[in-house]
Parts: structure tokens; C-alpha cells; sequence
């Protein structure tokens, strides 16, 4: 059990169990986040396989048999995931979590940029963890992502179809939180990096000091490419998170952004995004983005768009005069 600087009293819980069970040993991480805790894990472990776990998720009993008794009698796979279950805060079972099964199919899911590993199921053979050098550091998350691209030209993948795992943290598409925002901007990161090393050029990590750190990559190619997907986070960091007055740029990037990557929202989260855009094109008198922003916002959902208009009746009367739609109150 490795604790990470935790500060909520968990590593007492943990010090506890280890007290009186052999079996488990409580490990305090040297350098903060959630890679390093990792590595450091690894670095002290010393079987034949890892297997990830998550201390908000729970581990079915025959886990740990299942996942071994495969990697023995398939001693190809290196890195084996399960299916799982998404339970909430009570416990209670909600979605099942899927993924393709076999090595192929996993790897074209990768090359399209799908998930195709639940990070808290896998079991992983150590040998190829050191291999692989553990996880990336300067990645605050999706460093598991990261590390499935630079596995798969170099080992073989599968999932069980069994529900091991059952997951509370499994990101909703509807909580807008700085790491949502990160995701889209870190997932690019890992993919550009291993394009370049397939390539057999300087991979661009090895040159920064953190994720951000687009200024200290030498290749004038690739800081372009890295560059306006920074500023996608930021721009979605600013209103969204921050909640920031934007101008009429950051609108337009933003929704350019949240088209582009429409089916990674529900209809909830993408329609209160776009009324959020809709308010600052308001505030500015962008009266041309409002327009385009009103009909998004309300293609999606037209209840919950005229529920949310009338919930501010105000937005809806000033939008309403100034570009003179008169079916605006039909709709």
C-alpha cells in the first residue's frame, strides 16, 4: 500500500491493517503524484506480476486467480485487464464497463485514441514494467494511457470478459472538472510522443520540465502541433473551472473544441457548456456567436434549453431584442 502524502487519515487505516496482516505493507511515497507513487510501489515489489488497485475501488475475490491462471497458460500477454462494474458512493451497481478482448482489437482501439484498459483491473508481468521504465512522472494523469502506447508495439495485450473490478472513480461525462479538461490536453501529449519515437525522432518529453512545457521542445513541428491544444485547456480551464470572463476568441475556440469532441460529453454537460458560452457572448454584445450558441444549446435538448432560458428570463428578453427573432418565444 503505498500512500501518497495523503492527508485524510487513510494511512493510519492502512498502518493498521499492516499491523496485523503479514501479507500487506504500508509504503510512504518520496515524491508526490499519483506516477511516482507507482513507481515507487514497483520499485519495491518483488514478484512476477503487479497488479493496480485503486484504494476508492473494490476487487473481486478470484481476481488475482484469474488474472494469474491466464498469464501462465498465455505467457505471450504481458498486460491483462477485466471488464468491470461502475458502483457509486454506497456501493451500489450502476454500468458495466467494457473492452475489447484480444491484442488486435486493443490495439486498434488504441490507435483510434479509445480507452482499452480500466487502470484499477490490470495485471501487469513486473519484467516488463522495468522494461518500460514504470510510468511517466511528468504526466499528472492519464499516465497509464501513456504507458498502454509505449507498451503496445513491444508486448501483447488482452482483457478477461469478467467483471473483477467493480469502480467508483470512473470519470463522468459530466463533471467538468480541471482534470476533464486536462485529459484531452495530456492524451494528445502521449499520443504526439510516441508518434515521434515511431519515427525515430527526439522524443519531445525527454526535453520538458512538466506537461506545460511546450517552449523547451526543439522541434518547431511539433510545439505547433502542441501548442493550440494547450490552449484548449486553458481556454476550457478559464471558463468552465476558473469561470472567467472570456472575449469573443476564447468563445469561438471553445466551441470549436466542444464540437470537435462532442461525443466525449451526455447532452447535459455539452448543453450546459454552450449556455455558459452563450451568457459571455451576452456580456460582450457577441450578438453573432449568441445566435450560433443558442441554436447549439438548443438542438441538444429543447426542453432543457427552454427550461434553462426561462430560468433566466432576462438573457432570453435581451437576446430576444437584440436580434430580433421573433419565433424565439415559440421555441
Amino acid at each position: 500500500m503505498v500512500n501518497d502524502h495523503s492527508s485524510d487519515g487513510s494511512d493510519q487505516v492502512c498502518a493498521g491493517i499492516a499491523a496485523v496482516d503479514e501479507r500487506f505493507k504500508l509504503l510512504q511515497s518520496p515524491h508526490l503524484g499519483i506516477a511516482a507513487a507507482l513507481n515507487y510501489g514497483i520499485s519495491q515489489a518483488s514478484g512476477v506480476y503487479i497488479a493496480c488497485m485503486d484504494g476508492s475501488d473494490l476487487c473481486m475475490q478470484n481476481r488475482f486467480a484469474r488474472q494469474i491462471g491466464f498469464l501462465k497458460e498465455n505467457p505471450d500477454i504481458s498486460f491483462l485487464g477485466t471488464f468491470a462494474h461502475h458502483i457509486n458512493e454506497t456501493g451500489e451497481i450502476g454500468t458495466s464497463i467494457e473492452f475489447p478482448e484480444d491484442d488486435l482489437e486493443i490495439k486498434a482501439h488504441l490507435d483510434r485514441g479509445q480507452i482499452s484498459f480500466l487502470h484499477p483491473s490490470m495485471m501487469i508481468r513486473r519484467r516488463a514494467l522495468l522494461d518500460l521504465g514504470g510510468y511517466r512522472v511528468i504526466f499528472s494523469i492519464c499516465q497509464d494511457y501513456d504507458l498502454w502506447l509505449r507498451a503496445q508495439d513491444r508486448y501483447s495485450f488482452a482483457n478477461l470478459p469478467e467483471h473483477l473490478v467493480a469502480c467508483r472513480n470512473f470519470p463522468p461525462k459530466d463533471n467538468l472538472t480541471d482534470s476533464f479538461w486536462k485529459y484531452f490536453y495530456a492524451t494528445e501529449l502521449a499520443e504526439i510522443s510516441v508518434q515521434q519515437c515511431r519515427a525515430g525522432k527526439r522524443d519531445p518529453l525527454e526535453q520538458m520540465h512538466d506537461e506545460f512545457d511546450l517552449d523547451a521542445i526543439e522541434d518547431q513541428f511539433v510545439r505547433d502541433r502542441l501548442m493550440p491544444i494547450r490552449q484548449d485547456y486553458y481556454c476550457n480551464k478559464k471558463a468552465f473551472v476558473d469561470r472567467k470572463p472570456l472575449n469573443s476568441m476564447d468563445i469561438e475556440q471553445i466551441k470549436v473544441f466542444l464540437l470537435k469532441h462532442r461525443e466525449k460529453f451526455n447532452k447535459k454537460a455539452l448543453a450546459h457548456a454552450f449556455g455558459v458560452l452563450f451568457d459571455q457572448a451576452m456580456r460582450i454584445d457577441d450578438t453573432e456567436s449568441a445566435a450560433t450558441l443558442f441554436e447549439l444549446q438548443r438542438d441538444i435538448s429543447k426542453s432543457r434549453h427552454l427550461k434553462s432560458l426561462l430560468a433566466k428570463p432576462n438573457r432570453l428578453v435581451q437576446y430576444a431584442v437584440r436580434k430580433g427573432l421573433e419565433d424565439v418565444w415559440d421555441r
